[in-house]
C-alpha cells in the first residue's frame, strides 16, 4: 500500500523528510507538491525509477517529453548541463527559486528520459522549501514531472494523485489543499545562444523581457 505522509512543504525540516529521502534513495517514485501541480519525483541517476515514471504517465506513447530536472542551486547546474550561457545567467539570478524551467545542453551520459531530441535537460530551482531540501539530502537532482497520466489534467490535491496512481508509486507527500489555479513553469531554452521562450508559464512576459531584451518569442 502507498504510504502517504502529511508534512508543510514550506516549513518541512530535514528531520521530516527523512522518510521520503529514504524511499528515493531505495528507489522509489514520491508524488510531492511543487509551486505549480504534484510531482513524481526519483533520483535522475536511477535508471530504473525514471523509466517507471514513463510507464506510468504514458509519455512513452506521446512524442518525446524529457522529464524534468529540479536542483538546490545554480552550482548544481553544471552536474547536468555542459555550460550556463552568459544570458542563463541572468534569468537565473532574477528567477530561481521560482516558476522557470531552463533547458541547457545536457551532458553525455544522461539518460534518454532526461533530455530531448536535440539533447538538451530542463533544469529548474523549485520554489517550493521542501524540494530544494530534499535535493541536498540525496545529493542529486529529482525528476519534477507533472503527476497525472498523459492526456488527463494535472492533480493539485493528494488525493487525485492517489486517483490516478494508487499503490504504483511509494510515497505521496500530502501537503494539504492543491491550489486550482495553479499555472506551470515558463520554459526557455538557453541551450542555442538567445533565449526562446518555448511555454508561457506563471512568470510575467514583460518581466523576462526586462531581465534579457534579446529574449526571442
Amino acid at each position: 500500500m502507498v504510504q502517504r505522509l502529511c508534512i508543510d512543504p514550506h516549513q518541512a525540516d530535514f528531520e521530516d523528510l527523512k522518510p521520503v529521502a529514504r524511499a528515493l534513495l531505495d528507489g522509489g517514485v514520491v508524488a510531492c507538491p511543487t509551486e505549480c501541480f504534484y510531482a513524481l519525483t526519483a533520483l535522475v541517476d536511477d535508471h530504473p525509477s525514471l523509466e517507471r515514471i514513463i510507464r506510468l504517465t504514458g509519455e512513452s506513447e506521446r512524442e518525446n517529453r524529457p522529464l524534468l530536472v529540479m536542483v538546490d542551486h545554480q552550482a548544481r547546474v553544471l552536474c547536468y548541463a555542459r555550460e550556463i550561457p552568459e544570458e542563463a545567467e541572468g534569468l537565473m539570478g532574477r528567477f530561481w527559486p521560482g516558476l522557470m524551467t531552463l533547458l541547457f545542453l545536457a551532458h553525455s551520459g544522461l539518460h534518454q528520459s532526461l533530455v530531448g531530441p536535440a539533447r538538451p535537460v530542463g533544469l529548474r530551482v523549485e520554489g517550493l522549501p521542501m524540494v530544494p531540501r530534499l535535493v541536498r539530502m540525496v545529493d542529486r537532482g529529482l525528476t519534477g514531472h507533472s503527476a497525472h497520466p498523459a492526456g488527463r489534467p494535472p492533480a493539485p490535491p493528494a488525493d487525485e494523485v492517489l486517483d490516478y496512481f494508487g499503490d504504483k508509486i511509494d510515497l505521496v507527500v500530502d501537503g494539504g489543499a492543491g491550489t486550482a489555479d495553479a499555472k506551470p513553469s515558463t520554459i526557455i531554452d538557453v541551450s542555442l545562444g538567445v533565449p526562446r521562450l518555448l511555454r508561457d508559464g506563471g512568470l510575467p512576459l514583460r518581466d523576462l523581457k526586462q531581465a534579457c531584451p534579446i529574449f526571442r518569442f
